[in-house]
């Protein structure tokens, strides 16, 4: 019961995560490309500053979604390879989830990539 309920606390953390994925990685993109106010601002000298704050943000962002990650494909993977697919699928579409709720693809693109 206790594994359970350890892996289903793993389970709502890795979806919350990955339905957060979205939003963190155009966060952590535009800190690391020195864009973090956006892309007609010039930083000057505040640019190592977003740098070195976007590389801090991933490396949190790593810490706190890999273990998880990592503990619920290796308690999936012994129930089969359907069992991963269907987790995948699941993750997959909740960052996909995000990204319409942020208002579709071409808001997304347009905001995070200046597309």
């Amino acid at each position: 019961m206790k594994n359970k309920i350890i892996y289903c606390l793993n389970f709502f953390w890795t979806c919350f995560i990955s339905f957060s994925f979205p939003i963190c990685f155009g966060w952590i993109f535009l800190d690391i490309t020195g864009h973090s106010k956006g892309y007609s601002y010039d930083l000057g000298s505040e640019k190592d500053i977003s740098i070195m704050l976007g590389f801090i943000e991933l490396l949190i962002w790593l810490a706190l979604s890999l273990p998880s990650t990592i503990y619920v494909f290796c308690k999936t993977m012994p129930k089969g390879k359907l069992y991963l697919l269907i987790l995948i699928v699941i993750y997959i579409a909740l960052a996909i989830i995000c990204i319409i709720v942020i208002g579709g693809w071409s808001v997304y693109s347009t905001t995070i990539f200046n597309i």
